[in-house]
């Protein structure tokens, strides 16, 4: 972004800080709730004791700011680099820490949502219905198995409360967009229930072929059947449909391809206390993800090109049971033992046709497999009045594909009576190969049923200063990670022989660092930056434009930053407003012939929202709201990847209602 263009944008959120500030400048809350997190250890733990970096965004302050899209809520988190390939709907990938996009666990309500390898489309994952994001940076596989190599992300439901509720919202605006939502939420002290179902429609930024439609069902019910039994069931459906014109390196050149994709999630959690000091977990649930890609021909002359016509058709299933005992052996000592096993199938069908050559119609890299993992971890923590803590854990997976693998965490947090906190972990993670890797079996790809995982060994080191009574933190960690036995491709074998090794290596090591602050009642500021470094250390004697020894990795930001703001400026007006900066990155233009590297320039973007309460909710009587967003404020031109560019200014306006 030019600097006459970034000046007015930071002066824009620093104008509604002090608005939002002065304020706000009643007496603040004389109890403050230690703030409790979950993902990191799989027990309810205050954040202050968790050796891990993790950042928590909650469903009131997405519903508020009217975030509609998981992706959208990441993009403001320290370490995380979202790009997605052109409009709503497109493929949108999630580098944390400078890892690979497949090194990201998803989990929603404790189960896995990824592919089999990691593989993740954040494009339509939605926020209805969302209680709260935990992001956990740093390794996570010693918890959750494969995939968790520089973070996890998980997802809970939005929980009931006492009493009965209804709400729900619709909202029109720039591209065509129409979006809307309806739930309802309630309980009793013994039983809770939510539901949602949300719809979003856009024409999309491209001149033709380029609707996007997601419709999203979401729900949980909880159970006390007893004083000792707890007992939640949730579920989340996802259907989506993404029409693009473009080709791989972004020309606009098809008029009717397009891809969709449904997800469904079910995750069920029961507890039983077995005395004063154990407690027995089951956690059981699945995840099956059904794609499809479809590309006819445009007109009765459309025969030409390598791939001018091609239907793919993919199935995903991950059905994942895991059993944990904590013992409370001490009031300052926990110690968890699992067992998890999980089933993964896919299966892959399709054909691409082609005049290339004489090729003709070739089957579309089929395969039709699955693999077992059996898991056994055990944990430690330790949390002494001194102000130490310590986290000990270790875990053997035993896969049926590629055998055992080994991983660990051990991590110290010391507090301070002065506000501050000392921190420091290490930690092995690993990835399994994907399906095709070790199964495909077509003429330009075969897999190898004996590769070894992915892995990476990750350290970390943070210090954090809470000032004001704990109105004001100022934190910053440094991370350094190592990657090995990267899987690379090679098509250079006789036919038939395998196409992918493990032999690449890479490393990413950085500093994340910020602040937040309530200066006043209902206002929360905060501003974070990360300085990224991310290259290749060996590629395995296959040098590419995307991966080459002594290369930065692509599509990482050295430099990133966000600035932003939320809080009440009048009795009923809420204002909000934040400023993303993604710095210059490596990217490859596959629009020239092999394709070359090139730099993307830096931008930055600006958006506000602002709620008015226009009649608030009372007993026998709905409230209204209405709300207005503005995103890209400055209408910043930019590439998110070469040759697609992101979305230009939007402005929507809706209402919310409560009943």
């Amino acid at each position: 972004m030019k600097a006459r263009r970034f000046v007015p944008a930071i002066a824009a959120v620093l104008i509604l800080t002090s608005a939002t500030a002065a304020t706000g400048q009643e007496a603040q809350d004389t109890t403050r709730l230690a703030e409790i997190v979950v993902t990191p250890t799989r027990l309810p733990m205050p954040a202050d004791a968790v050796v891990s970096s993790v950042t928590v965004i909650t469903g009131d302050d997405l519903r508020s700011r009217g975030v509609r899209f998981v992706q959208d809520a990441l993009r403001e988190v320290p370490g995380a680099a979202v790009v997605q390939v052109g409009s709503f709907g497109g493929v949108s990938s999630l580098f944390l820490r400078g890892g690979e996009s497949d090194y990201v666990k998803v989990l929603i309500d404790g189960v896995p949502a990824n592919q089999s390898g990691g593989a993740f489309n954040w494009a339509n994952l939605t926020t209805d219905n969302v209680d709260r994001i935990e992001i956990m940076r740093g390794p996570g596989s010693v918890i959750y198995g494969s995939d968790a190599v520089s973070g996890v992300v998980q997802i809970f439901t939005r929980r009931g409360e006492g009493g009965f509720s209804v709400e729900g919202g619709a909202e029109a605006g720039s591209f065509g967009t129409l979006n809307g939502h309806g739930g309802v939420l309630g309980g009793t002290p013994r039983f809770t229930y939510s539901a949602d179902a949300g719809r979003f429609d856009s024409d999309g930024t491209y001149p033709f072929n380029n609707d996007y439609g997601n419709t999203a069902f979401s729900g949980s019910v909880r159970g006390l059947p007893d004083s000792r039994t707890d007992a939640s069931l949730s579920a989340r459906f996802t259907d989506s449909r993404y029409h693009f014109p473009t080709d791989f390196a972004g020309v606009l050149a098809d008029s009717n391809q397009s891809s969709a994709e449904e997800m469904l999630t079910i995750a069920a959690d029961v507890g039983r206390r077995l005395g004063p000091r154990y407690d027995l977990r089951l956690t059981a649930g699945g995840n099956r993800t059904v794609g499809e890609f479809d590309d006819r021909p445009d007109n009765a002359a459309d025969t030409l090109g390598f791939g001018f016509a091609s239907h793919r058709d993919s199935r995903a299933e991950r059905g994942n049971l895991d059993a944990r005992i904590n013992g409370t052996l001490s009031p300052v000592l926990t110690v968890t033992g699992g067992v998890q096993v999980e089933r993964e199938t896919e299966r892959q069908s399709g054909e691409t046709t082609s005049n290339f050559g004489g090729i003709g119609t070739l089957p579309d890299t089929p395969f039709d497999r699955g693999r077992t993992t059996f898991g056994y971890y055990t944990q430690g923590v330790l949390d002494l009045a001194s102000g130490l803590a310590l986290n000990l854990n270790a875990r053997v997976d035993d896969n049926s594909a590629f055998g055992t693998f080994f991983t660990y965490r051990a991590g110290a947090v010391y507090r301070l009576p002065s506000g501050t906190r000392i921190r420091a972990s290490l930690g092995r993670s690993f990835k399994a190969p994907t399906f095709c890797e070790q199964f495909c079996d077509a003429p330009f790809v075969v897999g190898d049923s004996t590769l070894r995982p992915e892995r990476a060994t990750t350290w970390e080191a943070g210090l954090e200063q809470v000032l004001a009574d704990g109105r004001v933190s100022i934190w910053a960690t440094y991370f350094d990670q190592r990657f090995r036995d990267m899987i690379v491709y090679d098509g250079s074998g006789a036919p038939g022989e395998p196409t992918y090794f493990n032999g690449a290596a890479a490393k990413s090591r950085g500093i994340e660092t910020g602040l937040t602050t309530s200066p006043g009642r209902d206002v929360k500021l905060s501003a974070s930056y990360t300085y990224l470094l991310a290259e290749a250390t060996d590629d395995g004697g296959l040098p590419s434009a995307t991966f080459a020894t002594g290369q930065r990795l692509i599509r990482r930001p050295v430099h990133s930053a966000e600035l932003a703001v939320r809080g009440r400026v009048l009795d009923r007006v809420t204002l909000g407003g934040s400023v993303i900066y993604v710095g210059p990155r490596d990217d490859v233009d596959f629009n020239q012939f092999p394709g070359q590297r090139v730099e993307l320039p830096g931008y930055a973007t600006v958006d506000l929202a602002t709620e008015v309460e226009v009649v608030r909710p009372a007993p026998g009587r709905p409230g209204f709201s209405g709300v207005l967003r503005m995103e890209n404020l400055f209408n910043e031109a930019y590439d998110q990847v070469v040759g697609f560019a992101g979305r230009p200014r939007g402005v929507f306006g809706g209402a919310k209602f409560r009943f």
